[in-house]
């Protein structure tokens, strides 16, 4: 299950990452009002007004334009655990 909201993903949804952990497939980032998952160590997936649309964007260039548009930088990294 995964609530719809990233204010209420960002609490229940996986473990924290340290900045010292690389991001995976599968990892979430967080800023205010807003979620991407890392499609792999260089690209997102995430909806966005950019592009108005869910879209695959190179993560340092996504991160760097959410922050200059205002919304600030990442703000949590999470990891998923998967069910065993």
């Amino acid at each position: 299950e995964c609530p719809g909201d990233s204010d209420m993903q960002l609490a229940e949804l996986g473990e924290h990452l340290s900045e010292s952990v690389s991001v995976q497939r599968g990892d979430l980032l967080f800023w205010k009002g807003h979620v991407a998952w890392v499609a792999d160590a260089e690209t997102l997936l995430h909806a966005n007004a950019h592009n108005m649309a869910v879209t695959y964007e190179p993560m340092i260039q996504a991160i760097a334009r959410i922050e200059a548009q205002g919304d600030g930088p990442v703000t949590a990294r999470k990891r998923l655990e998967l069910p065993k």
